[in-house]
Formats: structure tokens, sequence, C-alpha cells
């Protein structure tokens, strides 16, 4: 028999012994580290919670009962059930792993000067296909967390713009394969679709999506995308709304030449011409201050120990190929380099 030694004030439910019947509720009650992140976690939803209209507040709702299902079968998918796993240090990592990356999505941001993004998550489990996973795998992992901004509040003018925008972040997911379940369903993998929604100037919001899979392999790989948005013209950009003329050739010799410069030891192309096909479309693109960033999914150009690469190309020298429009983004940029 367990016997609870803890505070009552503990987690956010009440751990005393008339209220704590199941095993999950248990460890959290008993495991110090994982009570403070369960109360401190508790604290920020409602936090956020409150700070929606009636119709998000059900589906954020929705999506923290489905973490709360979700992370303790994530956490115990290496266990025999006779095993003593609850108490297994292993266990206690993967509990604060899962709290503290549910923690960082939960509070909403601004952005826009007033717009308010939250994000919408979905967690699911499915049964492996066994004949394509190793036989501890019984069933794998799916997350989709995509950002939407909240309607409420807004001018109708505003209103108009940001659902646009929420509609235009949902066909994009899906583009990847989550219309199925939460991320592709595969059965044979692990699968998780993370995107995030960010201003890169007065009229561009840019979206970043990283799909990561694992498929039980030497490691998991990952593939990232860009898109962007022109708030004033209510549809996505496109490369002709940035760049006009010959610049593919200039800009494909600028990234090889940084490619050579940051993974030199690492690169899988032999000219500038391998990188024609990527640089010339859109999802490649970041924008920043100070010029427009290249990137690369790994493997696509280089090793995966490069990790993404990527090669930041001035804006003064794509002067000669910017768009009247390309003038007006650049001059209102918000974003500063980081890398």
């Amino acid at each position: 028999m367990i016997v609870l030694t803890i505070h009552t004030q503990a987690a956010s439910f009440d751990c005393s012994a008339s209220n704590v019947t199941r095993d999950i509720d248990r460890f959290v009650c008993r495991d110090p580290v994982i009570s403070a992140l369960d109360e401190q976690m508790g604290t920020i939803y409602q936090e956020n919670y409150r700070q929606l209209s009636p119709v998000n507040r059900a589906t954020f709702l929705n999506s923290q009962r489905q973490w709360l299902s979700y992370w303790p079968q994530a956490c115990l998918r290496t266990y025999d059930a006779k095993q003593g796993h609850y108490q297994s240090e292993e266990f206690a990592q993967c509990a604060k792993y899962e709290y503290e990356r549910r923690i960082k999505e939960l509070p909403i941001r601004v952005i826009h000067n007033h717009w308010k993004v939250f994000s919408v998550a979905r967690y699911s489990h499915s049964t492996a296909d066994m004949q394509a996973v190793p036989e501890w795998v019984k069933k794998v992992q799916h997350q989709l967390i995509y950002p939407q901004i909240e309607l409420e509040g807004l001018s109708v003018d505003d209103q108009r713009r940001a659902q646009l925008i929420n509609q235009w972040i949902v066909t994009q997911y899906k583009k990847v394969g989550g219309s199925q379940k939460t991320a592709l369903n595969e059965n044979d993998m692990d699968t998780f679709l993370w995107l995030k929604l960010e201003d890169s100037g007065s009229d561009v919001m840019s979206l970043e999506s990283i799909y990561y899979f694992n498929s039980f392999g030497a490691h998991g790989n990952s593939a990232l995308s860009h898109s962007h948005w022109s708030i004033s013209k209510g549809r996505e950009l496109m490369t002709s709304d940035i760049l006009q003329g010959p610049w593919p050739s200039l800009v494909a010799n600028e990234v090889y030449q940084g490619l050579l410069k940051n993974v030199p030891d690492m690169i899988l192309i032999n000219s500038p011409k391998e990188v024609l096909p990527s640089i010339q479309r859109i999802d490649h693109w970041n924008f920043y201050q100070e010029g427009l960033e290249f990137t690369f999914s790994p493997y696509e150009v280089a090793a995966y120990a490069a990790g993404i690469p990527s090669v930041l190309i001035p804006w003064i020298k794509l002067r000669a190929y910017l768009t009247e429009d390309a003038k007006s983004i650049i001059s209102s940029m918000k974003k500063p380099y980081e890398h």
C-alpha cells in the first residue's frame, strides 16, 4: 500500500487520501517535483482560460483534457503492466519533461500589437504496427499544436483579417496530414507537428512549422518550413511578391558559399545549382530586419549533425531584385536576426 505523506495543498487538486484513488494521481501527489509542476500548470491554465471567449474556452479545455490522458500513457509505454513503473526514475523524468513542455504551451501570446494567440493542442495514441516497430512499442504517439487568434474583442475589420489567418493556419497543418488524427497518424512512428505564429512586420505574419517523426531508428528526423501571410492582401505571400528578375542564380551562389562557411565538414551538396529548387520556394524563407534567411531541413543540404542549416543574405545584396511591395515590407520588419 502506498502511504501519501504530502501536504494537501500540493498539486492542482486535493491530495487528501479520500480524493486520490488513481495510481497516476498518487504519483503526482507523492512526487514533490511533479506535484509542484502540476500546481504551476493548473495556475497557468486557469489564468489563460479566463482570457478566452466561451467557444475558445471549450477548445482550450479539450486540449487540456487530452493532455491529461496522453502524458501518463506516453511515459508508461516502455513498461510491463506488472512492473512498479510509477516508482521508477525514468517515469518521473518523463513526467517532468511532459509537464514542462505543456507549461510552455499554455500561455496566451500577444502579436500584432493586441491580437491574442492561444495554442490548440491535440494528443493521441494509435495502435502500433507490430511488424514495423520494436517489440516494446505497443502504441505510437501523436501531437499536433497550432495557434489560433482570439476574435472576441477585436474590431470588425480585425476580426475579418484574423479569421482569414486562422483558416490559413488550419490549411497549413492539413498539408502535412493533420486532417487525420493529430499529425500524420502513422502507425509505424511517433509524429509531432508544432506550428508557431509570429509577427515578421506590421503587415506580415509568419508561420513556422516543425514536423518531427521517430520511427525508432538511431534518431528521429524533422522537417522545417515557413509560410507567410500578408495582412493587407489577405492572402499568403509568394516569392514573386518579394523578389523579381534573375535573382535565383545570385542567391544560389551566396547560399552555397554560406553553407560552405557554416557547415564545412557536413555539407552534402557540390554546387550552387543544387540549392536552386529549395531557395525558390518561400517555405524556405524567413524574414529579418537584416536580410532574407534561407533555411534547410536536416539532410536536405547537410548531414544530420548540422541540424537546421541556414544562411542570411543581407537585403542590400538583393536590392536590385526587390519588388515595391518588398521594399515596403522590409521597412517594417520587426524581427532581429538571432542565429
